[in-house]
């Protein structure tokens, strides 16, 4: 009887074994986020998008105590503006934002110069925020990770957006890493989380993205993104995003000063 008990033991060892899913590597997920956007020879008929979208600010409002401190305030300050997005092939990009009270804010990169255009004047971008506008502006760059990132870890799972996801470190050749958080369901990427650098110095931001759809090849694009930052936080809620719009070359151009 021994024998035959071993024997089945075994066996129940080596039937666990086999039923046991083979991890995921970093590459396989993110190779199944590109399938799950809808591939990569529907991606790669892309040569261009147009995105509109209403833009909510909402800072964080402090008052200041007794000692000179800062408090948070119950009511957070809110602004309201508008989006525009140009992205080109190969890697050409502009972001015109406009809001109440501020006025219209352009930042833009032409492939190779980087600028920012404010109510006060004209910038160059130069430094780590030239390299990841840069990585930002290359069109389809979920298709070209592994030039981008010669580096992708998995780094675990954690909650992003109320979703499961897989946390993928992404390590550039030079300048920040970041990290993205892809659905472990869905495969579409529900986040991603990096540091940006300010006129206040370098910012940690988290992105979260949801509300995909279909923008026409198969091709899914999120409509729902949430900027969360210690300055406060930006939503932004798409109205329309066009593919293969053609756009002029000049308007990534940095303006005349």
């Amino acid at each position: 009887m021994l024998p035959t008990l071993i024997l089945a033991g075994v066996l129940c060892l080596v039937g666990a074994a086999q039923n046991t899913p083979t991890p995921l590597t970093a590459e396989q997920i993110l190779e199944k986020s590109i399938e799950a956007s809808g591939g990569r020879k529907a991606m790669e008929e892309l040569t261009s998008t147009v995105a509109k979208g209403i833009l909510e600010i909402i800072a964080p409002h402090h008052d200041h105590d007794d000692a000179g401190g800062l408090v948070p305030h119950e009511e957070p300050a809110k602004m309201l503006g508008t989006m525009e997005l140009y992205a080109k092939a190969p890697n050409k990009r502009l972001v015109i934002t406009n809001i109440e009270g501020v006025g219209e804010i352009r930042q833009g990169f032409d492939g190779r110069v980087g600028w920012n255009q404010t109510p006060e004047g004209i910038t160059e971008i130069t430094g780590e925020a030239l390299e990841n506008m840069r990585r930002e502006a290359v069109f389809n760059g979920a298709l070209k990770w592994r030039e981008m990132y010669p580096k992708a870890e998995l780094k675990g799972k954690e909650k992003i957006g109320g979703r499961d996801t897989y946390a993928i470190l992404l390590t550039p050749k030079s300048g920040r890493p970041l990290i993205q958080y892809i659905d472990t369901e869905t495969f579409l990427m529900a986040g991603q989380s990096g540091t940006v650098d300010t006129e206040q110095g370098p910012v940690a931001v988290r992105t979260e993205m949801s509300d995909y759809r279909d923008i026409g090849n198969g091709v899914k694009v999120p409509f729902r993104l949430k900027q969360v930052m210690t300055l406060g936080h930006f939503v932004i809620t798409m109205t329309e995003v066009k593919a293969n719009v053609p756009i002029d070359d000049a308007k990534f151009a940095k303006p005349a000063n």
